[in-house]
């Protein structure tokens, strides 16, 4: 991989042949493998953007930038919004080529042909949803099945092409489990090289999502793409396929359109060659509501081993553009400013480390990450992220840990000169040192030489070399140069393994004159801080965020600190390394912290919060059979690797307690998952059984008022099965949910995958029960809500809370009837306009054969309101419709909008209108009554940035 990434300086790069083919979206495994959290040392650093509505409000399309330091490293490309930063857009199916290619054998004609094992690894990332799966392949019978490797109630279907040697993918359902169906139906494809035949094998490299539709197969968001391809030079083969999302509609409501530039010269380097330059929300009819911009740059990235650098996309400016003048100033900048941080820092390390060792391998102490250092904010505030390299606990003071017989540790070890010897053979051939230390102790010794040599009267070359004690000790040679002038230079570097003593240096060769510099390992005065932070694969942690008034002239506001030392030794850091679940025998995956103990400080007087976290060394291993073999077995891996929130406490400033939060969680594990190799023996899936908060605010006197919480899980689809709150004054409230699994007439639900959906809940107050209630779906449409039924506690006696009686094509309710076993019930009717996807009005008393056609008209006019003009007729529509006789006995209150902006008008039964304006740029400016008077004035003052 590290080979890979060394040859992309020279343009070679194809990302066909890498573990994470898509350069948009490779940063997408890491939010899985390396979560935001305290006990990672990650923190959440995120721009919400854009979001679009869809007519359920279970769903819609969120536009947002993340920020992962993670995928700053070297392995990593340009994304299509820079480094670190990573666009979740609506949804994809990525993919992680574990090994070699799943379908690399899809010619059973082949002479090499094989069924061979997939093992290649798929992450889904939906609004809510994320995890992974693998293809399981039967070999016998060439059968195969989709594996969910996280623990959630979705289901994943796929279909195929006619292809019978192998299984070639074609799309992708997930459905999640409240019955919502994501399809993926679109795809980018890219070539593989890596042991294939000459021409390579073009593959499926990532799904994209194309439509969301509810259980009733009505559709909510559809997803266009744009879509491109790049031939192989000279060839009319494939080499990838680019699939871009370009619009992303919400029917009858508005679109989010995405614009893309496309940079050719960044083929073949670490880039992806498009960049996203603007985002819009755009209404139903096309009209922007709200349009960001973004700025990059190429900045150079260090290569781990190598001093050269990889230039790669970089975001720097974020616009959030002024919708009343679209060529003028933004109306909003966020500044992003980055910084080179080094992995060995002074502070880190006492010496370069072992000089024999220096020219060999990498140097960490020349390795650097760049990393987001700095946001300056549209108020002109500026956020300031600092970070460090990630430590993990080493037991440093075990006696003999570090000895001047050997260079383990540049943390405690250095480099001391203890003699410079002037060398002039011309003057004299030997000379002396002395070696101190424990008698019988060797001690290692460096001695540095270089001279100019002599040049020889009767040779024909020139050397000058020396020996200790006549030869009677050996060397080690580091390294040995000899110029071949007569009159040049001669450099060495040697170590010896010496005891105390006193020493004699002879010189031989030809002669010469120069410096011989005599060092020795030293230590730093113990204890020695029991941490280490050698291996840059590890990553770097949030060290503080400071917080300041301006970019320039900065006067410090407020700041947090994080320190992860152990909170019983300060001397000792309390992270330890972890590596991913294995998806592949061959895999090991990059290894991770995780801390037990992160204090974080706030300054200003405010005290500090300990929070406590179990990570997987807290749930050993015991043994385990696996495939015959004798193992170690891993409980609850999947979830502990995150780390598990244990308590926190809260202090003020005095140290005095302010409040304690401890959590007692229980993990159960799923045996009908498969097993997954992690470092040192296998785990299966597990899930959160249940849990136990118990919160306590202290008062004087550490007097405190203590609040419990128990929640139980759903053993089938892992929700809230039960909750039970115990206050502070013993009373006891519980609430028990039960869902479609198993339920007499909810089979409906449970064929749409809606098991997650809630269909009986029942309180408790001090063990009586005070409610129950059933929601019923028995209607026409089997997946919408039918009735909601009460049940008395008494006696167990029913009534109907309300009946959902009709619904409109988008499930829309247009009449429901509360209290109908009462004299009929109280109907009301909703009208829904703007194409289906706001009520316009609501009709209380009064069932949809007392309407008939008489709000045709309003729907009309809502579906072609598009600007001021056509609501003012809108409006007027709705007054006629308020004033017909044949609505009069009923009550009726009407709405107007501006879709995807808010709610214009509100028009009560008293007819007195509220009136809410808005700006150009959406943003709420007054309410006003049906006079004119202004009722809430709103004003925005966002400070320019230069």
């Amino acid at each position: 991989m590290m080979s890979i990434i060394v040859n992309a300086q020279q343009g070679d790069i194809n990302f066909g042949d890498l573990p994470r083919p898509v350069p948009s979206i490779s940063s997408l495994p890491t939010y899985t493998e390396s979560p935001i959290s305290l006990a990672t040392g990650i923190p959440d650093i995120s721009y919400p953007l854009l979001s679009l509505l869809t007519n359920d409000k279970g769903i819609s399309a969120n536009l947002s930038l993340q920020y992962h330091p993670a995928n700053m490293d070297e392995t990593q490309a340009g994304s299509e919004v820079g480094m670190g930063w990573t666009m979740f857009s609506g949804g994809v199916i990525s993919r992680e080529i574990v090994d070699e290619l799943d379908e690399r054998y899809d010619d059973a004609s082949w002479q090499y042909y094989q069924k061979n094992k997939f093992n290649d690894v798929y992450y889904y990332n939906l609004p809510g949803i994320s995890g992974k799966f693998k293809i399981e392949r039967n070999t016998d019978n060439n059968t195969f099945k989709v594996l969910n490797l996280t623990p959630n109630n979705i289901k994943i279907e796929y279909t195929r092409n006619s292809n019978n040697a192998t299984l070639i993918i074609n799309s992708f359902t997930i459905t999640d489990g409240n019955g919502f169906k994501y399809l993926f139906n679109d795809y980018g494809q890219s070539r593989s090289y890596r042991n294939a035949i000459t021409s390579g094998t073009l593959y499926k490299s990532a799904f994209y999502l194309t439509q969301v539709k509810n259980a009733a197969n009505v559709a909510l968001l559809s997803f266009e793409y744009q879509k491109e391809n790049k031939m192989v030079p000279g060839s009319t083969n494939i080499l990838y396929q680019i699939c871009k999302v370009k619009n992303i509609t919400s029917p009858g409501l508005g679109s989010i359109v995405i614009d893309y530039n496309y940079d050719q010269t960044l083929e073949n380097t670490m880039n992806d060659p498009y960049s996203i330059t603007k985002v819009s929300l755009k209404n139903s009819i096309g009209n922007i509501i709200g349009q960001y911009g973004f700025e990059y740059m190429m900045m150079g990235y260090s290569i781990f081993g190598s001093i050269e650098t990889a230039n790669k996309r970089t975001l720097t400016r974020i616009h959030k553009i002024n919708l009343e003048n679209l060529t003028g100033p933004p109306l909003e900048t966020t500044k992003l400013l980055y910084s080179q941080l080094p992995y060995f820092s002074p502070e880190n390390s006492y010496g370069p480390g072992d000089p024999c060792n220096a020219t060999e391998g990498v140097n960490l102490a020349r390795y650097a990450v760049k990393t987001l250092n700095k946001i300056v904010m549209p108020t002109g505030g500026m956020v300031e992220y600092n970070y460090d390299a990630n430590e993990y606990y080493t037991n440093k003071s075990l006696p003999g840990y570090a000895t001047p017989g050997s260079f383990g540790d540049p943390s405690v070890q250095y480099m001391s000169t203890f003699k410079g010897i002037a060398v002039n053979t011309k003057q004299t051939n030997t000379y002396t040192f002395q070696v101190t230390g424990d008698p019988g102790v060797l001690k290692k010794i460096y001695i540095t030489f270089e001279a100019t040599k002599y040049k020889p009267v009767f040779a024909d070359d020139s050397f000058v070399d020396y020996s200790i004690n006549g030869g009677s000790v050996s060397a080690y040679t580091c390294y040995n140069y000899n110029d071949p002038e007569l009159e040049g230079n001669a450099r060495s570097l040697k170590n010896f393994d010496l005891y105390p003593g006193t020493y004699t240096i002879t010189m031989s060769g030809t002669g010469g004159y120069g410096e011989m510099t005599l060092q020795e390992i030293k230590n730093i005065p113990a204890p020695f801080r029991n941490a280490s932070n050698n291996n840059p694969q590890l990553g770097i942690r949030i060290k503080n965020v400071k917080y300041y008034n301006s970019e320039f002239n900065p006067t410090l506001q407020k700041s947090t600190d994080y320190n992860y030392n152990v909170f019983s030794d300060p001397n000792s850091v309390s992270g330890s390394i972890f590596y991913p679940e294995r998806e592949s025998s061959s895999t090991v995956g990059t290894p991770f912290v995780l801390y037990k103990n992160v204090k974080v400080t706030n300054s200003g007087n405010n005290g500090y919060v300990n929070y406590y976290f179990k990570t997987p060394n807290d749930y050993p291993k015991f043994p385990y059979t696996h495939n015959g073999s004798n193992v170690s077995f891993w409980p609850y891996y999947n979830i502990t690797r995150a780390g598990v929130q244990e308590k926190n406490e809260a202090y003020n400033a005095q140290n005095k307690p302010v409040s304690a939060s401890l959590y007692d969680f229980s993990f159960e594990t799923l045996n009908d998952f498969p097993d997954i190799a992690v470092d040192g023996g296998f785990t299966k899936k597990a899930y959160l059984k249940s849990s136990k908060i118990t919160t306590k605010n202290y008062q004087d006197n550490n007097r405190y008022v203590e609040n419990k919480v128990e929640t139980e899980f759903n053993t089938t689809n892992f929700r809230v099965a039960s909750v039970k709150e115990t206050s502070s004054d013993g009373s006891i409230s519980e609430k028990y949910i039960s869902y479609p699994i198993g339920l007499a007439g909810y089979q409906n639900l449970e064929n749409a995958n809606m098991i997650g959906v809630p269909v009986i809940t029942e309180i408790k107050n001090n063990g009586k029960v005070i409610s129950r209630t059933e929601v019923k779906y028995n209607g026409a449409i089997g997946v919408y809500p039918s009735s909601v039924i009460a049940v008395n506690p008494n006696d167990n006696s029913t009534k109907t809370v309300v009946r959902y009686d009709e619904y409109d094509s988008r499930g829309n309710i247009k009449q429901m009837t509360s209290n109908p076993d009462v004299a009929g019930g109280n109907p009301s009717v909703i009208i829904w306009g703007y194409n289906q996807s706001f009520p316009i009005a609501k009709i209380e008393g009064a069932k949809l054969s007392d309407i008939g056609t008489l709000a045709d008209d309003i729907v009309l006019k809502s579906n072609a309101d598009v600007d001021a003009s056509s609501e003012v007729t809108l409006m007027n529509a709705l007054d006629s419709f308020r004033n017909n006789p044949g609505v009069k006995n009923f009550i009726i209150t009407t709405y107007t909008y501006d879709p995807m902006i808010g709610i214009t008008t509100v028009t009560p039964a008293t007819g007195l209108r509220e009136i809410y304006k808005y700006d150009k740029n959406g943003r709420l400016i007054s309410v006003v009554d049906v006079n004119g008077n202004i009722i809430k004035d709103y004003k925005y003052n966002t400070k320019p940035q230069l």
